[in-house]
């Protein structure tokens, strides 16, 4: 019974002497180091937000004026010059009409002028009149065409200063928002009410600088929404900026670095669905 007591005793001792060794030996050993990832083949994915192509137009008063007619609503084409709204315009309407009264009465006093210049002309050929009165008469034409000259563009200015009240479509393309309503006072300023903008939708990217050279000129890609992965069509590269930089936009990428520095790249969208909202983020993958 001893013999065996001993026996087990050693044999325990063994095993725990091999254990050490082994936790020993591993604990020595360099640690493995697993290869980095093969980028290469990895899909790139890449975040940006939904724009008009060319980028989005808005249009806001020079004045804060109350809204007195409106001629467009979300969703409406519109061409260069289109009226959107017309804003309250009495001060620059009178204005208009006193400068439009003012070249009245300066045309006639011209023709006055004139009809006086040919009759002293004619008296001076005469010699019944003298120098100086025809010289008189001849300045006093030269002063009433000035003044004329004048009240044109006096009217002039009241009529663009009236023309500042009709707000119009700077371009060709489609009203994106249009938050006017006949009665509100729109503010000098505001770049939230109307919006304006391409039919067409591009998607302003922030390329990561590891993945400037995945992303080259022609390169194609699939969109999704960022939120719900929707799958919203898809795109090719049709411009890149040359300057890296910081971008001014979160995602939710949990690996985001703020040191990272990113390449603006600019993708033509094709879409998938028959409304995306301009500003929505989405990501793109490259294959």
């Amino acid at each position: 019974m001893k013999r065996m007591r001993l026996a087990v005793l050693v044999a325990i001792i063994a095993a725990g002497s091999m254990v050490i060794v082994i936790s020993l030996k591993k604990s020595s050993a360099p640690p493995q180091v697993a290869p980095p990832p093969a980028l290469e083949k990895a899909p790139v994915r890449v975040y940006g937000t939904v724009e008009p192509a060319g980028r989005e137009v808005v249009v806001s008063p020079p004045m804060s004026r109350r809204v007195v007619e409106v001629f467009v609503r979300e969703g409406d084409r519109v061409h260069i010059g289109q009226r959107l709204c017309e804003l309250e315009s009495t001060v620059e309407q009178a204005q208009v009409e006193l400068a439009q009264a003012r070249v009245a009465t300066a045309q006639k006093s011209l023709e006055i002028s004139f009809d006086e210049l040919t009759r002293s002309k004619s008296l001076f050929a005469r010699q019944v009149d003298s120098d100086y009165k025809f010289t008189q008469a001849r300045l006093q034409h030269e002063l009433e065409l000035r003044r004329l000259k004048a009240a044109i563009s006096e009217l002039n200015v009241a009529q663009a200063q009236r023309e500042q009240c009709v707000l119009r479509s700077p371009l060709e393309g489609i009203v994106y928002k249009f938050d006017v309503r006949v009665g509100e006072t729109l503010q000098a300023g505001d770049n939230t009410k109307i919006i304006l903008g391409s039919p067409d939708l591009w998607v302003r990217l922030a390329v990561e600088s590891f993945w400037r050279n995945r992303v080259h000129d022609n390169a194609t890609c699939e969109v999704f929404d960022s939120e719900t992965q929707a799958f919203l069509g898809t795109g090719t590269v049709c411009s890149r900026v040359y300057v890296m930089g910081r971008r001014n936009f979160r995602t939710e990428d949990t690996q985001e670095r703020f040191d990272t520095k990113f390449q603006e790249v600019i993708v033509a969208l094709r879409p998938a669905q028959r409304e995306i909202p301009l500003g929505l983020s989405v990501v793109a993958v490259f294959k």
